[in-house]
């Protein structure tokens, strides 16, 4: 007797993965920003950033993958309804779960590394405050945003070489260049070492995050950068939590679900089509021969 499927475990699948992933690569964030500086200090820059997230990645599919897929991203859940035959009456719960993992994964690196993250706030000229004008400077440890704050800054000049138009351009073409990337890592008749596709797609993640960071923070991630938003709301970031400065919040949470399913079309129209047996909802289902019909 076949044996239903369990919607359930995939959800809380999801959960476990999204909290993975954003507990491991916040954590990496809030060491960066808060962690003492000087000689002898962890000083990462971009490529460490990379590297940290990338590794994030891997290990979040590793948990998720064998239970729910491990789409840990709205935007990859939208793509794969969209191209892939995902049903569409699971992507709320999809994303609800992934929302709610990285919600508790940012109240998770809050337990862990609050008393740090507290005292570069007090040490630093002017004192950080979270609700204020500043407040993004420690915001940026849980949510991605426009333009970075540290490395480009996020009034003045900033926005002069950094406009929203580019933000959010660059999320869209990330966002995409992620989603074909994974398409392809995945693609199931092409031959690959399957349980080797969370450490590519890790690589993948670590190259846009160590690129375009300066950019808008390489979200690449809706889940991953509103669930953590919701928990900034309740330790008194304020506005710089929802909008966020700029109102940064509509390219980091939302530019990722334009970009996705550009990325899904333009893999399926211009490399999935001409594989030799293409997979997917495109495909039609063969009936099974029996081995004596074919004598």
């Amino acid at each position: 007797m076949a044996v239903a499927e369990s919607w359930t475990k995939k959800y809380f699948a999801e959960i476990m993965g999204t909290f993975v992933l954003v507990f491991l690569g916040d954590s990496f964030n809030a060491w960066a920003v808060a962690g003492p500086t000087g000689s002898g200090s962890f000083n990462p820059g971009l490529l460490g950033a990379g590297f940290f997230w990338g590794f994030a990645v891997t290990l979040a599919i590793y948990v998720a993958g064998s239970v729910s897929g491990a789409h840990l991203n709205p935007a990859v859940t939208l793509a794969l309804a969209w191209r892939r035959g995902f049903p569409w009456s699971k992507v709320p719960g999809y994303v609800v779960s992934q929302v709610a993992g990285a919600f508790a994964a940012a109240a998770a690196v809050s337990f862990v590394w609050n008393g740090i993250i507290v005292a570069h706030e007090q040490a630093a000229k002017p004192i950080i405050d979270r609700a204020g004008s500043n407040g993004v400077e420690t915001g940026l440890i849980f949510s991605a945003n426009w333009p970075h704050p540290l490395l480009v800054g996020h009034t003045g000049n900033a926005l002069t070489m950094d406009p929203w138009w580019r933000g959010a351009g660059t999320e869209i073409i990330i966002t995409a260049l992620l989603v074909m990337c994974i398409l392809g890592i995945v693609e199931d008749r092409v031959p690959s070492a399957a349980n080797l596709a969370p450490i590519a797609i890790g690589f993948v993640v670590a190259a846009l995050v160590g690129l375009f960071a300066p950019i808008e923070m390489a979200s690449l991630n809706p889940a991953r950068d509103f669930g953590p938003r919701l928990w900034e709301l309740l330790i008194g970031y304020g506005s710089n939590a929802i909008p966020g400065p700029n109102f940064n919040v509509w390219i980091t949470t939302l530019m990722p679900l334009v970009g996705a399913p550009l990325g899904a079309f333009a893999y399926d129209t211009i490399i999935h089509q001409h594989l030799p047996a293409p997979v997917g909802p495109d495909t039609a289902v063969e009936r099974a021969v029996p081995e004596r019909a074919r004598a």
